[in-house]
């Protein structure tokens, strides 16, 4: 992952769905921001999920507004999922300007036969995700399904997103259901058998019933993504990912026309 250099105090390291030499289906991309004032004004999405995860050691937070009505503060250690399917408009921004963020957005499909579904949003505060503690190691449960504990926020799209930490030369093993790609975001640490350390990714073993995760010799610190492949020929416009370019022009179309609400900018 690269970092790109902003002078408005944003800036990102991209991981996208081949940068790892495979597919991440379901996931479309994940970006590492650091961000300490308002840069994207209000938006559109549609047939996918924007998701907003601000990590535990992140000094500010965001606000989330929406034209569906939803205002969410976006604190420290928490999740807001925006589910856009057939379209939203939504705006992200620094609660305090000048206050860095710092987070994971995630950009998650949706199966064709839910990219027409009426939008939702998901917000999980940080107190109210369930936390695993294992020898060595923890698990905050943002997504998904671990040892008969379930997360909250079951999105339409099958997939997990854990937020995993280790002590040194600790090693945890997670479940994962039959068929399932995985991946992760390296934020600190060496994991052993992977070369990686600090920000990077690294994509687990296809075709296995469980995670091994193992730190060197210093903490680790790493969210882990896992999901059903949809398997669906993709279509993407921007911030609109659609099955076939039929679908796009009418996303387009709903866009321009107003069906996906107005959002005045804040900034």
């Amino acid at each position: 992952m690269t970092p790109v250099q902003r002078s408005t105090g944003l800036r990102i390291a991209q991981l996208h769905e081949h940068v790892l030499g495979a597919s991440l289906d379901p996931f479309l991309g994940c970006d590492c921001f650091w961000m300490a004032q308002p840069f994207f004004p209000p938006h559109p999405h549609a047939g996918m999920s924007a998701v907003t995860y601000m990590l535990p050691e992140s000094v500010g937070g965001f606000v989330n507004r929406d034209s569906h009505g939803d205002r969410s503060l976006i604190h420290p250690g928490t999740l807001h999922w925006t589910e856009a399917a057939r379209g939203i408009m939504h705006e992200e921004v620094p609660i305090a300007p000048g206050v860095e963020c710092q987070g994971l957005q995630i950009f998650v499909n949706l199966h064709s036969s839910q990219k027409l579904a009426e939008a939702r949003s998901y917000h999980l505060e940080a107190d109210e995700i369930p936390v695993l503690n294992y020898e060595g190691a923890s698990v905050r449960l943002l997504v998904g399904k671990q040892n008969d504990v379930t997360s909250p926020v079951q999105p339409r799209t099958e997939c997990g997103l854990w937020d995993v930490s280790l002590e040194p030369n600790a090693r945890i093993v997670l479940p994962l259901p039959k068929g399932w790609n995985a991946f992760g975001v390296l934020n600190q640490g060496t994991l052993a058998g992977f070369d990686a350390s600090g920000l990077a990714a690294v994509r687990f073993r296809q075709n296995t019933s469980e995670l091994v995760i193992v730190a060197a010799t210093e903490p680790v610190r790493m969210v882990v993504f896992s999901g059903k492949p949809l398997n669906e020929q993709l279509v993407f416009g921007g911030p609109m990912v659609m099955n076939n370019s039929a679908q796009l022009e009418d996303a387009k179309r709903r866009f321009f026309a107003g069906e996906m609400g107005n959002l005045e900018k804040s900034f």
